[in-house]
């Protein structure tokens, strides 16, 4: 179990049906893999979350400050170093949904315009299921100071950067359906940054890019750079709630190999 949990923090594209079935062969059900997936990937989130604004100890601690390893350290090169797996689009041929299985009981709620498998596999806990219809949706809905439209992207970019096909396919269609040319939606679904940014936008892209690959060497500098180029704290803090939301959504697709929906044969604009 931990080993696949460190595996899915760290290079959650590298995991396989074989991680899950290495699961079921020591126990686990099918049920508890899923509470496993899930639990790593929301403290993927809170981690990004308290590394991204800098939450501090409730009480006087003697921990020491965790030091950044230096530039082409053992730990940084093993970042750098790490390739997407070769992975199926589809999963088993027992299940269309993903490596897990349950019984199909349908899903009266699904809606077409959202990812339904990311919601499928959340069925047998409808309250959970719910709240990350919710949660999703709230990440997306523009603010003053990231509008829909910046969000879809960034959603894009992350979900390039992790290598997650499935969120890579969703957010597309929302950042095409908000008229983002083919072109910039490529380079955002494989990582890369719209080229001829302004500066804040630059400047958000990455931190959004440190927030998913290295979240801990966030410092109070790269916050009042935030600041300096014009977000206020309730931006920097919508910017790091959605860097952190699409870190988790992508850990549950990529740690439960969900497949595409319908007639969904490739992964997005790639």
């Amino acid at each position: 179990m931990l080993e696949f949990v460190e595996k899915l923090s760290l290079f959650p594209w590298l995991v396989t049906e074989t991680d899950i079935s290495r699961l079921r062969d020591v126990g686990f059900s099918e049920l508890e893999i899923l509470h496993i997936v899930m639990g790593s990937a929301h403290f993927n989130y809170l981690n990004r979350m308290a590394d991204g604004i800098g939450i501090q100890f409730e009480y006087k601690t003697d921990i020491a400050e965790f030091k950044v390893p230096s530039q082409g350290s053992e730990a940084g090169s093993a970042v750098d170093a790490a390739a997407p797996a070769e992975r199926s689009s589809h999963p088993g041929a027992n299940s269309t949904v993903a490596w897990i299985r349950f019984p199909d009981v349908g899903n009266p709620s699904q809606r077409e315009a959202e990812p339904q498998h990311l919601f499928q596999v959340m069925r047998e806990n409808p309250p959970a299921r719910d709240l990350a219809r919710e949660w999703r949706a709230y990440q997306l809905a523009g603010t003053s100071a990231l509008d829909a439209r910046t969000r879809a992207r960034l959603a894009l970019f992350i979900s390039g950067l992790n290598h997650c096909d499935y969120s890579v396919y969703w957010f597309g269609k929302t950042v095409r359906g908000l008229g983002v040319p083919a072109v910039e939606s490529q380079r955002l679904a494989s990582g890369r940054p719209p080229d001829q940014l302004p500066p804040r936008d630059a400047l958000v892209f990455r931190h959004a890019e440190r927030l998913t690959r290295e979240p801990w060497t966030t410092r109070e500098t790269h916050i009042q750079e935030l600041r300096q180029s014009g977000l206020d704290d309730h931006g920097i803090l919508q910017l790091t709630m959605l860097c952190s939301y699409v870190s988790f959504e992508s850990r549950v697709a990529l740690g439960l190999g969900l497949a595409l929906e319908g007639n969904a044969t490739e992964a997005g604009p790639r």
